[in-house]
């Protein structure tokens, strides 16, 4: 009987007291930035026509990967390999690449020509742009398709033109049957935005500010903030958590008409309680209206909270 070992590596990036930010700009203005990455990503628009990608966290990069070899071809002396003698197992070898401040201040300047196949230069990101998509993923595999890699500490902030739509998933664009996920401590951030947002996510919270729509948020078991400080949201917003809660700031002057479902709901805004159903037990629905009902907002937070403050 075959047995399967799978071991977990992880991309692990070290900063130092020379850390230097890394960025890669490309030119794109318009269509859909697609963003599948389930790395600590921070995203801004902005009034520009290139796509800029920093990796904040230093110079020196450690990047592990996993090799598919032979358990006999590998000498038992090595100290920077994995073997489990089982029958019929796989071993892996992990092998480390160091990227250090020096290699960075020679390349200073210059440009490298032709087709480079290291993933460095692509900040351990798959970009592709195909069909009017620019496409951003966490790297997966090398060129040569042995390589593997899993992001733990990349962290990553990206500013996209207010001039594109943004499709966001914090799962890597996959569907999957597992019941493992990558769970972030902190949310995943979208700030000073004007054009069109879809975000999906699971068990990871989002965090919006200033993004003036049209939204569509869902997540599963993650809270959503959205925070209105020098705008107002003047499209179509639909903010879904499925039994997380969702906390807006608004400015008192914004004119909403406001469909919310939640477990209980909170606000200290002089909202008009236009309809109130109860959907069972432990949820219900209100339709809501402040300064004449407008702009058109739908929160659903199913077993869980909304709370509606004043900024």
């Amino acid at each position: 009987m075959k047995k399967l070992i799978a071991i977990c590596v992880f991309l692990s990036l070290v900063t130092g007291t020379n850390a230097q930010d890394k960025e890669k700009k490309i030119s794109f203005k318009s269509g859909v930035v697609k963003i599948c990455m389930s790395s600590n990503v921070q995203i801004s628009g902005y009034d520009g026509n290139e796509v800029v990608i920093t990796q904040v966290n230093g110079a020196r990069n450690s990047l592990y990967r996993l090799v598919q070899g032979s358990a006999k071809s590998l000498p038992q002396s090595q100290n920077n390999f994995v073997k489990k003698d089982l029958d019929s197992a796989i071993s892996y070898r992990l092998s480390t690449v160091y990227r250090n401040v020096n290699e960075h201040n020679l390349k200073k300047g210059l440009k490298k020509l032709g087709t480079s196949n290291d993933p460095a230069d692509n900040l351990y990101l798959d970009i592709e742009e195909k069909n009017g998509q620019l496409i951003i993923k966490d790297l997966e595999k090398d060129p040569n398709g042995l390589t593997y890699t899993v992001s733990a500490s990349a962290k990553y902030q990206i500013k996209i033109p207010n001039t594109v739509k943004l499709e966001w998933n914090t799962g890597n664009c996959k569907k999957s049957n597992a019941n493992i996920f990558f769970v972030s401590s902190k949310p995943w951030e979208l700030s000073n935005f004007k054009g069109e947002v879809e975000i999906s996510s699971s068990y990871g919270s989002i965090s919006l500010v200033d993004v003036s729509g049209p939204v569509l948020v869902n997540t599963v078991g993650g809270n959503i903030k959205a925070v209105f400080d020098k705008t107002t949201p003047n499209r179509l917003y639909s903010l879904i958590s499925n039994d997380g809660h969702i906390d807006i700031q608004l400015p008192s002057r914004v004119s909403l008409d406001l469909d919310v479902s939640a477990s209980d709901i909170y606000s200290d805004l002089d909202f008009t309680i236009v309809t109130e159903n109860l959907l069972g037990n432990k949820t219900k629905n209100m339709k809501l209206e402040l300064n004449g009902g407008k702009n058109k907002m739908k929160l659903d937070a199913g077993f869980g909270n909304v709370y509606i403050r004043k900024n």
